[in-house]
């Protein structure tokens, strides 16, 4: 039995400006899979629709996941499954961002607000106007798979220990990040699949969530470490709903708030600490 939980709450600051929502997250649960996403809209310009480029990068990654099946994997070279799954998401999501536009051409009132560059920038590549981040995990037969791209956190959780999935030391700092909007995205785009063994769960958080803890370990400390013990307690998650509407409407930096998890019920909640 696996505990599964995700949530996405509009920030303070975004309240404050009549912004909508520029987070999105997902969980899809079926009889042979679980699979979480956490996707962070920019906002501002020149990304003004990015509430919708952090939706269909949900649905994309769920998508792709969910046409995964033991033949996907069968023979096949790990290089090549992780290629084959940056493609098909990044296809998708383009395939879906496309169709939005052109269903929604730009209106001039949303163009009338970008300066010159702005302008340029969003005529040369219409993406940039859906610019966000991605993170995904999927629990399938013995394997958990893991994508993402841009600074929202996958980490994964074993035996009290919270693990970084990927390496981000090289990755852009302050307010720059990859993202699903570049023309280059595919290079930026990370993938890892794991024995389930190695895990008791993976968490997907966007920096949000993340950014007023300001370090992996107080993140762990502060939050995950006491929410987890909690929640691996009671066998519920559901008390999480009220904790990401405090991060995200009072605790924290103002931010768009998303959290997406699963977790084994019967992982040890002792000594949790940073690895």
């Amino acid at each position: 039995m696996y505990l599964t939980f995700n949530y996405s709450h509009i920030g303070y600051s975004h309240i404050e400006k009549g912004m909508h929502c520029q987070d999105y997250s997902a969980r899809y649960i079926d009889s042979e899979r679980i699979i979480i996403t956490a996707c962070d809209g920019h906002g501002g310009k020149p990304h003004f629709r990015s509430e919708y480029g952090s939706k269909f990068a949900s649905e994309a990654v769920i998508s792709v996941f969910k046409s995964i099946d033991k033949k996907y994997l069968r023979g096949k070279k790990v290089e090549d499954i992780y290629e084959k799954i940056k493609i098909s998401i990044l296809c998708e999501y383009n395939r879906l961002v496309e169709r939005h536009i052109a269903h929604h051409p730009f209106k001039d009132k949303e163009l009338a607000l970008l300066n010159e560059d702005e302008l340029l920038t969003v005529t040369a590549n219409k993406m940039k106007a859906y610019g966000t981040t991605l993170t995904g995990a999927m629990l399938f037969d013995n394997k958990i798979f893991v994508i993402s791209i841009g600074d929202s956190e996958t980490l994964g959780i074993k035996k009290g220990n919270i693990v970084r999935l990927f390496d981000t030391s090289s990755d852009p700092a302050g307010n720059l990040t990859y993202s699903m909007c570049q023309e280059d995205a595919y290079q930026y785009l990370r993938v890892v699949i794991l024995n389930k063994k190695m895990l008791d769960g993976v968490l997907l958080c966007t920096d949000g969530l993340s950014g007023p803890y300001q370090s992996y370990a107080n993140l762990n400390s502060s939050f995950i470490r006491p929410n987890m013990r909690r929640a691996l307690t009671n066998k519920s998650t559901y008390f999480l709903y009220e904790q990401i509407e405090k991060i995200a409407t009072s605790l924290g930096i103002g931010d768009d708030v998303s959290l997406a998890l699963f977790i084994n019920a019967n992982a040890k909640i002792k000594n949790y600490r940073t690895e």
